[in-house]
């Protein structure tokens, strides 16, 4: 176990099958006009899971618009029989790099900074900001035992009553941190502060180190329920954990701090932008479509698929996730399935490997669904692909009911109901505590109109609107409200 706290692995045990690619993308707008005002020009960064999304916004009036955007894949390492998902933090130093040097046209303009981080991301630093370890994502299985062990000493009705969460491996940054603690002795030492994507990546533009409500709320040890800003001393303290290893808590539309000169004379920026915190991505893509009102319901599909309920109180359950929102008094339900779009790459891999990309989800996919939407099929699929944020025991993806007469169409008919009637789940329960919209958002890069059907008549009878690149443009609608402020 010791060789894993060592950096030198790092990259080395990337599993071919869960590797994500996709090719570099830069779109310009066709007014590439650079006439501008004064403290009008955004930067939205979206780390996610698997890549990053860069966007230049401009404000003007009270209109934002996108004039440019680039996007850039990169892989994970799943190893340790999928039971460990991390990533090394200079991918996302490099895809940012990237980005700025592919929209040079545009970067030297940039008023603010505003970013969007997968979460955890749990990242150990030192006191200069260097990642002692990759970051830990959401997917990880590794600190089972750290998780039920916080359960154990705090009690589940204690936990849910302050942070609103159960802690899980991957989506618990307790459990990561406890874990390395007790995997990696010298490392949780000389760790600075532990913080998650956000923190690591405005301190590496600023040398602040800082996180959001939002991005804190999935630690075990943020004070959720009350959502004041403040870390729970008592649960950190219960595990040897000093509140000074742990970052500031700031609104997300504040400031971490200015970019330093140095990197900003070497990315083109011509000024100093400040780096405002940001959200976590599935928040942020919330708060883009104006998802604010008790019952607003939005449903984001990307590696994984999360649907949220927007709450005007903390309803915490052991079947979901609570996030604070990035609005005062408000807070949302986050019901995660880890391998949504990951289960039709998946499938495509296994059954349809001779279909391009193209073929397999504008032809193949809604051929099937249309195929099986209205028909009764025998096959079943249990959707824990890549295990269950709100289980401490391994679950894993099983497809039932299969015979000789079972195409692969069925199949695939089948586990898109399956990941339907996950989500239907979670909509029946919060239903029962407050009044449901009738309208659902629908965002993320793994979704298409056959999609959205089968949603309708699988998920939840309600009308499906589709938003393209939510997440990005919600941390430029927070930067747009620290231009405004």
């Amino acid at each position: 176990m010791k060789d894993l706290c060592q950096p030198k692995y790092v990259g080395t045990r990337v599993s071919k099958k869960l590797q994500v690619r996709y090719p570099r993308q830069i779109v310009k707008a066709q007014n590439k006009s650079r006439k501008t005002k004064k403290g009008n020009t955004i930067l939205a960064v979206d780390i996610g899971t698997t890549g990053m999304k860069m966007g230049i916004f401009r404000l003007t009036g009270s209109k934002l618009s996108l004039v440019c955007q680039f996007s850039q894949e990169y892989e994970l390492n799943i190893y340790n029989d999928g039971l460990f998902g991390d990533i090394e933090q200079e991918k996302w130093k490099t895809v940012f790099i990237a980005g700025c040097k592919e929209m040079k046209d545009f970067i030297s303009d940039v008023d603010v900074i505003s970013l969007s981080g997968t979460t955890p991301g749990l990242t150990a630093m030192d006191k200069s900001g260097r990642a002692l370890l990759p970051a830990i994502l959401m997917l990880d299985q590794r600190s089972r035992k750290q998780a039920r062990f916080i359960i154990e000493t705090i009690g589940i009705e204690n936990l849910l009553k302050t942070t609103a969460n159960m802690p899980v491996a991957g989506g618990c940054s307790l459990a990561s941190i406890l874990w390395i603690k007790d995997n990696c002795p010298e490392i949780f030492d000389k760790t600075y502060k532990f913080g998650h994507s956000n923190t690591y990546f405005a301190h590496w533009l600023t040398g602040g180190f800082a996180i959001d409500p939002s991005s804190a709320s999935l630690t075990a040890l943020y004070n959720t329920v009350q959502n004041d800003f403040t870390w729970n001393e008592n649960i950190a303290s219960a595990f040897g954990l000093s509140l000074n290893k742990l970052p500031q808590i700031i609104p997300a539309y504040e400031s971490a701090g200015r970019m330093s000169n140095s990197l900003a004379r070497k990315l083109g920026f011509k000024k100093e932008p400040p780096v405002l915190i940001g959200g976590n991505d599935a928040v942020l893509a919330a708060y883009s479509v104006g998802i604010n009102e008790p019952g607003d319901i939005i449903n984001v599909n990307g590696t994984c698929e999360i649907t949220l309920v927007c709450l005007d109180k903390c309803l915490s359950s052991a079947n979901y996730n609570i996030r604070a929102h990035v609005l005062k008094d408000r807070w949302l339900t986050l019901h995660v399935m880890n391998a949504g779009g990951k289960a039709l790459d998946w499938y495509k891999s296994l059954f349809c490997s001779e279909l391009s990309a193209e073929e397999f989800y504008n032809s193949f996919l809604p051929q099937a669904i249309e195929s099986w939407l209205n028909c009764q099929s025998s096959v079943t699929y249990i959707p824990y692909l890549m295990g269950s944020r709100y289980s401490l025991e391994p679950l894993k993806a099983q497809l039932l009911g299969l015979t000789q007469q079972t195409t692969r169409e069925e199949i695939l008919a089948g586990i898109v109901r399956g990941l339907c009637e996950y989500q239907k789940e979670h909509l029946e329960e919060i239903g029962k505590k407050i009044p449901l919209k009738d309208v659902i958002h629908v965002t993320g890069g793994a979704t298409n109109p056959a999609l959205m059907r089968a949603k309708s008549k699988w998920m939840r009878d309600s009308e499906y609107i589709h938003n393209e690149q939510s997440s990005m443009k919600g941390a430029a609608l927070l930067g747009q409200k620290y231009l405004d402020s």
